[in-house]
């Protein structure tokens, strides 16, 4: 005997009004998790020092997270560490992240401005230490 299928009615996902517009999930998501994370020590770094390089870097972050097309929820904030030369060490390691991930989705541009990050952050904690 045969019996007719049974078929599901497709329910579409309601979208609540402070939901981004693009979903934080994936590499893209990642990526801009990194991009944001690396941002916070950025201006924390600005706020410390006062280097004008620093707040070009952090527009230029921005900018590239805006282009990304993500919507970030608010970041609790951190405690980061009172030595400059650690907290460029963490900086760097933020970068590597989003290296690592800009280049599996091969974002050449987030790859490069991740990469001067290292550099930059390197030279930094060096000048620091010696």
């Amino acid at each position: 005997m045969y019996e007719q299928p049974k078929i599901r009615p497709v329910r579409k996902p309601v979208r609540a009004a402070h939901a981004p517009a693009t979903p934080v999930s994936g590499l893209r998501g990642q990526l801009a998790g990194h991009l944001a994370a690396l941002l916070d020590v950025t201006r924390e770094l600005h706020a410390r020092t006062g280097d004008p390089a620093l707040e070009d870097t952090a527009a230029a972050i921005s900018a590239r997270i805006a282009e990304l097309g993500t919507q970030l929820p608010p970041r609790a904030a951190v405690a980061y560490p009172s030595d400059l030369a650690v907290l460029h060490a963490h900086a760097f390691d933020l970068a590597g992240r989003v290296l690592v991930v800009a280049a599996s989705q091969q974002d050449t541009r987030t790859a490069i401005l991740a990469c001067r990050r290292m550099d930059v952050h390197t030279a930094a904690r060096e000048s620091l230490i010696n």
